[in-house]
């Protein structure tokens, strides 16, 4: 599982299925709809993983989206991304 830092504390952030549909509420998009560069729907994606991974593991995770995005760096966003495009070719890989 992905962890991210925020405000000195560790989250996960992982890419579950809870995340994806809350995504899906918040937004009205499905996250095959993203674009790339629309930052305010990779802060919500990211949000949404670090809010349902915290509720599986049973870790409060009291910030809304404001307060997140308040609370989040760009380096930490960036880091983020790029380890979930990892994991996700990582996955395509293994399935070829």
């Amino acid at each position: 599982m992905l962890k991210v830092e925020l405000n000195g504390k560790e989250y996960p952030c992982g890419l579950v299925m809870g995340a994806l549909l809350r995504f899906k509420r918040e937004t009205g998009k499905d996250v095959s709809q993203m674009k790339q560069d629309d930052l305010e729907d990779l802060l919500m994606l990211m949000w949404c993983c670090v809010k349902c991974s915290s509720q599986a593991e049973n870790i409060d995770f009291p910030m809304d989206f404001e307060t997140f995005c308040n609370s989040i760096t760009p380096a930490v966003l960036n880091g983020w991304n790029e380890r979930i495009g990892e994991a996700a070719q990582k996955k395509r890989a293994k399935g070829a």
